[in-house]
């Protein structure tokens, strides 16, 4: 039974423990009769009052037998003297000549037993009344204490012997409920009576282990009692003396029903930190290894497989995004659970409205924690996955911005990995992956030889930069666009025949603009940083393709940009003109870049610099001034020119400024001091 069992049956034990007898006799042998004939009783013989007193504080001793008359006190002076400091050890007195007033006398002092020697037939009488006292002592005149002691008891507590034999129950007032029969009817009958073979035989083999072992055995198990199903510790321990020549144990069973569910929330608790733990590393593990993928295929394989090595899932996909799917279309896989995903395939469309589906339509998580009791998979879905013992699964949306490019989904075979801390981690991943997917889109257009030119022209839209262009009549052109927090691009707009004030407030005005700061102003215009969360170029640059230029005038736009020639022109259109529908794609061709050797890349950069810009970087370049820490300062570079300081620092600022317009503007201007 419980935790504790064994393979083979426990023998039945003959395990019988000694009572220790102390003999308070005078001029009579009977005492050293008692200890050679009866091998069960330890017999300790003491002739008077105080060598008796003072054995009883020296040794544990279970009943006193005295005579009567002793040599300087009689046997119910020293039972008055020992109920001073023992009131429940019991205490017999052996007299050779009954009386009715010392038997009286005896009884209102507490006496266990009264035993003329005319009554008792051998020593064998003697031991049965004496072990009988014993054990009626401990049963009647403790009975009201231990009624008091179960009062305030949580436990229940029995006394079984060695054949699984119910002899006595305690039950406290509050725990009748979690007996199995109501306590009356279990007094007198069996385990086997009571629980089916199995349980009373486990509980039958622990009687005999606590019986041989001689101390206290604890197991746990469960049963259904009046209360329903409770979990219950067992302690049990010899009772130490037979009842009708059987060995006992006490066996006192505590509802831990209530631990048992804390320790269950503790251990799911740790699991889900572990599990945490182990997608948080494969996160790690994947941002880190992104950076040397490619292409979105090797994104999307790469991840796939870092999900599956983890052990957290048997099966992880990415699917195509919803624009242009029919059914289950996955890109990338890795694992496998007994063609479970090829059978989703031959669904097709009459898969219906699966979590990656509403993944991608919702841009939200679909969680399925747990398959059998869920109403997210389609019905044919749910018993593919059944069949397969899958217990788990989620489906995770893949974008950047606004652009939607798919789904990462991911099944196991075990329940407890799709936590919350661990969903809102998967959803991090889900966003890494899209923003990866994004940068090697931009990169592949950087590196490409040859690329497709979009060119579109928007009217009628609610960009802010349109807005103003036709509230104020002015010409608004793009200089750059840098990455800012939150998905936000920062906008650098220069605009021509716009008030300043006037421009700056109706941008501030806008709902989609975070901020605006005035950077410049000259005689043609000014130039202007504008934040925003949404505009005719961010929704091309989340599209996938790169803004090589965009004109806003009279509150309408042109924009020219560019998508590596692999790239489906469809799929960014699509994209496009679902934010803005107005939008017409007006031009499209492809343009093969001139391949440069880094000989001539370097040519045509100093090619840029005047000869006094040139000498200026080069010698500061040399001289360690942009080292840090710096090896020249900026007097000691000017000293060896033979220049004054400012003139250097102008020299090379203006340097600074062609050659960061060779790597960010689309033309450099030629400035010459």
């Amino acid at each position: 039974m419980g935790e504790r069992t064994t393979t083979d049956e426990s023998p039945k034990t003959e395990m019988t423990r000694s009572h220790t007898i102390l003999f308070v006799e005078h001029e009579t042998d009977i005492a050293r009769s008692l200890d050679r004939q009866h091998d069960d009783l330890t017999v300790h013989v003491e002739s008077s009052v105080t060598a008796c007193l003072s054995r009883l504080g020296e040794e544990a001793i279970d009943c006193i037998v005295s005579n009567y008359h002793l040599p300087d006190s009689t046997g119910l002076d020293l039972l008055e003297t020992v109920r001073d400091d023992h009131p429940n050890l019991p205490y017999v007195v052996f007299t050779g000549d009954g009386s009715e007033r010392i038997a009286s006398e005896a009884i209102n002092l507490g006496v266990s037993d009264y035993i003329p020697e005319t009554t008792i037939d051998g020593t064998d009488d003697l031991r049965k009344r004496i072990v009988d006292a014993i054990r009626t002592h401990l049963g009647g005149r403790g009975e009201s204490r231990i009624d008091t002691l179960m009062s305030a008891f949580p436990d229940v507590a029995f006394l079984l012997d060695e054949d699984g034999q119910y002899r006595e129950l305690l039950v406290g007032p509050n725990s009748e409920n979690l007996a199995v029969t109501a306590p009356p009817d279990l007094v007198g009958r069996r385990l086997h009576d009571v629980f089916s073979n199995d349980i009373a035989n486990r509980f039958l083999e622990h009687i005999h282990r606590t019986l041989e072992s001689g101390r206290v055995e604890t197991m746990e198990y469960p049963l259904t009692v009046e209360s329903g199903q409770r979990w219950f510790e067992a302690r049990s321990t010899p009772l130490g003396q037979e009842i009708d020549g059987k060995d006992v144990v006490v066996w006192v069973a505590r509802d831990i029903t209530e631990r048992r569910k804390r320790e269950r929330t503790l251990a799911r608790q740790h699991d889900e930190l572990e599990t945490l733990n182990r997608i948080h590393w494969v996160i790690q593990e994947v941002i880190h290894e992104l950076v040397h993928a490619a292409t979105r295929d090797d994104i999307e394989q790469l991840v796939c497989e870092r999900l599956v090595e983890s052990g957290l899932y048997e099966l992880a996909w990415t699917d195509e995004s919803e624009v242009s799917r029919g059914g289950v279309t996955p890109r990338t896989r890795a694992g496998g659970l007994d063609g479970y995903l090829d059978r989703l395939v031959e669904f097709g469309a009459d898969i219906g409205d699966d979590p990656a589906s509403r993944a991608m339509r919702t841009d939200e998580l679909q969680v399925i924690s747990d398959v059998a009791e869920t109403s997210l998979l389609p019905p044919q879905v749910r018993a593919e996955a059944l069949e397969r013992d899958i217990e788990s699964g989620i489906s995770i949306p893949v974008s950047y911005g606004n652009t939607m490019y798919g789904s990462l989904s991911l099944v196991s075979t075990r329940s407890g990995v799709l936590g919350e801390r661990a969903q809102a981690a998967l959803e991090i991943l889900g966003d890494t992956i899209g923003f990866a997917i994004n940068a090697a889109r931009n990169k592949k257009i950087l590196l490409s030889d040859s690329h497709v030119e979009l060119e579109f022209h928007v009217a009628g839209s609610r960009d802010a930069v349109m807005a103003a262009s036709r509230q104020l009549d002015c010409t608004c052109h793009l200089l750059g666009l840098v990455p800012a927090s939150e998905g936000q691009l920062l906008h650098y707009i220069r605009a021509e025949g716009a008030p300043a004030d006037r421009l700056e407030t109706l941008l501030s005005e806008s709902d989609t603009v975070a901020e605006c700061r005035l950077i410049e102003t000259d005689e043609t215009g000014l130039v202007i940083e504008i934040q925003m969360t949404e505009s005719t170029v961010k929704r091309l640059v989340e599209a996938g393709a790169a803004v090589q230029s965009a004109t806003a005038n009279h509150g309408e736009v042109s924009i020219v940009a560019e998508i590596p020639r692999e790239t489906e022109v469809r799929k960014v259109v699509d994209a496009f003109q679902a934010a803005y529908p107005s939008a017409e794609l007006i031009g499209k061709r492809t343009i093969d870049r001139p391949i440069q050797t880094a000989q001539e890349f370097r040519q045509s950069l100093t090619d840029r610099l005047t000869d006094r810009q040139e000498t200026a970087l080069r010698s500061a370049y040399f001289a360690g001034y942009y080292d840090w820490p710096r090896g020249s300062t900026a007097e000691e570079v000017a000293g060896a020119l033979d220049i004054a300081s400012p003139t250097l620092h102008y020299h090379l600022r203006k340097a600074q400024h062609q050659l960061l317009g060779a790597l960010f503007d689309e033309t450099g201007t030629d400035d010459a001091d």
